[in-house]
């Protein structure tokens, strides 16, 4: 759309607020504290496989020549070719492809010192290698062109199911084949993963490797702090018994998660999707008023769960992420939803805001409407999924890796220019009444989460809309304001924002300094933004120091998406009603308790925190296709059980400055004794009476009893026991349905019942079991 190509010439709306001037000279500025030990049952450990020597062989090495996609699109919408990837024009493995050892074949062990023997531990090894983005069919394609990716060799890739299936026009499948690695084997830029928790003391050296492992080295792992070392020993040679259904980590997708749904941007030519039928949440087509199919552009719902023996996890689209629970390791159940969702702006706080340029874009009709999914696998350690596209952001990529006990979101921004003052935001907003305490470095004792603005100057909510006039902002915030107005601002320029820029007193200027605490009773999360220095770009890097934290509590102020503590009933736009049901909507206080989805509340900001990025130049590569200008970040939560304090934020929250520092070395153990065979897994049996159950006084009882297996299957030529009273016992063996019988007589005398008893004992092959019964005296 032409109204919102971005121009360099584009004006911000306003200035940085004067009142950034009154801040304090010395805002505080709390430092690592090295007295504080990093807590490392959460930690992994990746190594690449340049760390194994010789086990590993090079990686491919690949080159792409820039503005070669416009030889081929020059429409840059539907005409053009959807998500895929570019071939490289120059590629290694064309020509030299070296094998490296086998991945299937390695494993990960821990030396038992009171067994005196290796035991396996939850290994994963992912693959990787690169590639070329290009979304040709988007819009602003243009602008963005092919990207260079490196990445992991997915189990599925979603961006290729645009395919219908025959049977069945709602469920996708793929049009194309998902791509492998071209380096077969271990490969330098392959990733090996473990925690940190399942590494061990180092074994002796007389220690016995497992019988039919061929080779061990030894990752020694050391924490610099404390100087304490562990050891995991990598063998080659024998397949690993932890599977994705064994491990950590469990990622199921959606009976549905795989049926076509329309999927659109309000800016439909970002992020194109192939069109075609499409159906509901039931898995009905679609149809027009005149009984025919819709045709749209559609994608897969791609709605899913991750669950541990920590947390649970949900995907409510590709870029919805909306619930969080937490249990402890001895519960089965979860407990309360501890996020509202992960929320992200473009160009606009709030949707009734006014920008020079660029209208206004957010994580569910906007970045939710135009993405896709670039991959998802999941393994015994760690589950990882892919988003790809993000409205203009075309090959914006964002990566989730679960492991046991926390996630790591990894996104590559890759955008065009966005003027000052309100670029993007990314945050998580939590749930009303759940979520009650913020620590950061700079709050260690705290502030309650209630829905009241905490910070001093920060939160600049649009002057020119009445509605913001009662939030409790603070005086910095409201004396701007004021004087936005009294100027006559509002009538002098159509433009007009809320924009949240740092408060000292509450966050660090940089947006990757510090970590956070959001505490409830049902559950903590620490959270931590942090840069890797090798994923960094030279315009990259100088961009990132316009990325600002920022902390907002109101549950007055309407951000525009999300259900808690009521839902935003007009999704975009102005003309929020500010009534339900006749009475007049409200916002949220802790008297209300815990409330999710009631509107009868405005949609708030509950305890909401992330990154501002205040501007950038460029992140788009410039069109080149190798990272020159894109900004790489990680953003990691540990999910903590109960109410936590400020003091889990440096034991969890330091992991950037105290790392874990891991190293594989070659080892050398004598071969174990080949293990003696499994016993047999012996079949579970039922024995049933099924004989006479009445009799008269020395008339004779037919005794009987069938004996089954589980699948209900007949067991013939097995012994059963029958005793009748006090009767020897008999025994006999049963025929090819599994039954048995034999003859007694019924006493004489006034016994009303009597017992039967009948028993198939354990042999090598099949379980026991028995039954009893009463005979009743027949009057």
């Amino acid at each position: 759309m032409l109204r919102r190509v971005l121009a360099l010439t584009v004006s911000a709306t306003v200035a940085l607020p004067a009142a950034l001037t009154l801040l304090p000279a010395d805002a505080g500025s709390p430092l690592v504290d090295p007295t504080v030990a990093a807590v490392r049952t959460s930690d992994s450990v990746v190594l690449t496989g340049d760390s194994f020597g010789t086990w590993s062989v090079p990686s491919n090495v690949t080159a792409k020549a820039p503005m070669t996609d416009l030889f081929d699109c020059q429409t840059f919408d539907e005409q053009c070719d959807h998500n895929h990837y570019s071939e490289p024009e120059v590629d290694s493995s064309r020509y030299a492809a070296p094998e490296g050892t086998d991945v299937s074949k390695l494993t990960g062990w821990r030396w038992d010192a009171a067994a005196k023997s290796f035991v396996e531990v939850p290994f994963q090894v992912d693959e990787a290698f690169t590639r070329y983005l290009n979304n040709s069919a988007s819009g602003f394609s243009v602008y963005s062109g092919e990207d260079q990716h490196t990445t992991y060799a997915f189990q599925r890739e979603g961006f290729r199911y645009t395919n219908a299936d025959p049977a069945n026009p709602c469920v996708a499948v793929p049009a194309s084949p998902t791509k492998k690695d071209p380096i077969k084997g271990l490969d330098a830029n392959d990733e090996v993963v473990f925690m940190a928790k399942d590494a061990g003391p180092q074994a002796p050296a007389d220690a016995l490797r497992p019988y039919g492992t061929t080779g061990v080295k030894a990752v020694a792992v050391v924490d610099p702090l404390t100087r304490s070392q562990s050891y995991l020993y990598v063998m080659q040679g024998l397949a690993p018994t932890f599977t994705v259904d064994t491990g950590y980590v469990h990622y199921t997708r959606d009976a549905n998660a795989g049926t076509f749904e329309k999927s659109e941007s309000s800016y439909d030519g970002y992020g194109n999707a192939a069109t075609g039928t499409y159906c509901d949440a039931d898995g009905n087509v679609v149809l027009k008023a005149d009984g025919t199919p819709d045709v749209q552009r559609r994608r897969p719902r791609d709605t899913a769960t991750i669950t541990t023996d920590r947390y649970r996890y949900r995907y409510d689209g590709r870029w919805l992420m909306t619930e969080v629970q937490v249990k402890d390791d001895t519960e089965t159940t979860y407990g309360e939803d501890l996020v509202d969702r992960w929320k992200a702006r473009a160009f606009q706080q709030d949707a009734e805001s006014e920008t020079p340029c660029c209208g206004y874009e957010e994580e569910d009709t906007n970045w939710g409407g135009s993405s896709t999914l670039l991959g998802e696998l999941s393994g015994p350690v760690r589950t990882v999924r892919e988003t790809w596209g993000a409205d203009s952001g075309t090959n914006v990529i964002r990566r989730e890796t679960f492991y046991r006990d926390d996630m790591v979101m990894k996104s590559w921004l890759r955008v065009h220019v966005i003027p000052p003052l309100d670029g993007i935001y990314a945050q998580w907003d939590y749930n009303a009444g759940v979520m009650t305490k913020y620590y950061n470095a700079q709050a260690p004792q705290g502030v309650a989460v209630d829905g009241k603005n905490d910070e001093l100057v920060g939160n600049f909510d649009d002057p020119c809309n009445s509605k913001y006039d009662a939030n409790g902002t603070g005086d910095v915030t409201q004396t701007y304001r004021d004087a936005y107005r009294q100027v006559g601002l509002c009538e002098l320029s159509p433009y007009h924002q809320s924009i949240d820029v740092t408060d000292p007193t509450m966050g660090k200027p940089g947006g990757t300094l510090d970590w956070s605490v959001t505490a409830g009773k049902a559950g903590s999360i620490v959270d931590r933004y942090y840069i890797e220095p090798q994923s960094q770009t030279p315009g990259g890097l100088a961009q990132g120091v316009v990325a600002v934290p920022y902390y907002r509590d109101d549950s007055c102020f309407d951000d525009a998406t999300g259900t808690n503590p009521g839902p935003r009933l007009h999704l975009r736009g102005a003309g929020e009603p500010t009534t339900y049901n006749g009475a007049p909507r409200r916002c949220w206080t802790p008297a209300d308790g815990p409330v999710d989805n009631d509107p009868s509340f405005f949609q708030g900001d509950i305890g909401a925190h992330g990154v501002h990025i205040l501007f950038l130049a460029d992140t788009d590569n410039a069109r080149q296709t190798v990272p020159v200008t894109e900004i790489v970040s990680s953003h990691r939560q540990v999910f903590l059980t109960g109410e936590r304090d400020g003091t889990v934020g440096e034991q969890y929250g330091r992991g950037f400055e105290k790392p874990l520092v891991a190293s594989a070395s070659d080892a050398s153990f004598k071969e174990g004794p080949k293990p003696p065979p499994p016993a047999p897994v012996k079949v579970t049996t039922t024995l049933t009476y099924d004989g006479d159950s009445m009799a008269g006084p020395q008339k004779a009882v037919h005794l009987s009893a069938t004996l089954l297996d589980e699948a209900g299957q007949a067991i013939a030529g097995k012994p059963v026991t029958f005793v009748f009273g006090s009767d020897s016992p008999r025994t006999v063996v049963t025929d090819a349905s599994g039954h048995a019988a034999a003859e007694a007589t019924y006493p004489k005398g006034n016994a009303r019942s009597v017992e039967v008893t009948v028993t198939f004992t354990e042999d090598d092959t099949h379980k026991g079991s028995s039954d009893t019964a009463t005979v009743e005296r027949k009057e």
